[in-house]
């Protein structure tokens, strides 16, 4: 199991706001929950005030479901270019879900993930990523306080 810290998430923080920059996001939106911590981060970084959230399920604790759901609906008003965060990309189900609703849902926004970790087999990549997942990975704000 891999403990991710505070003080690296502070280094990762930096980093992935660096990687992003160019993309120019005027909208943020976390995968609920695992991506809030991140996107709230990445919004202070970047200055994105128009931050929102959508809740998507794949897991049941640690087990994986055989289906994904997607909770909600962002406001994208005028956006024109969205970063999708979240703090993993595992199988890629979640954010490959999630890309093709919202590209049929809003075809004239331009849409960029990022993932602190990913793995090499997920079935789609994240835009923008740091860490290759060799393991389990509790992250800080996953424990109890």
């Amino acid at each position: 199991m891999i403990h991710y810290e505070y003080d690296r998430f502070k280094n990762d923080i930096s980093a992935l706001s660096t990687l992003c920059e160019s993309f120019q996001p005027d909208t943020i939106v976390a995968i609920a929950r695992g991506g809030m911590t991140l996107a709230h981060a990445l919004s202070m970084q970047l200055d994105v005030r128009n931050l929102q959230s959508i809740r998507i399920e794949s897991y049941d604790g640690s087990r994986q479901r055989d289906s994904v759901t997607i909770a909600g609906e962002c406001d994208f008003g005028d956006s024109h270019r969205v970063l999708i965060v979240d703090d993993i990309v595992d199988t890629g189900q979640t954010l490959d879900k999630l890309l093709k609703t919202l590209h049929t849902r809003h075809p004239h926004i331009i849409f960029k993930s990022v993932a602190i970790y990913t793995k090499p087999t997920a079935l789609i990549q994240p835009d923008y990523s740091l860490h290759e997942a060799t393991g389990w990975i509790e992250f800080f704000w996953e424990r109890p306080v």
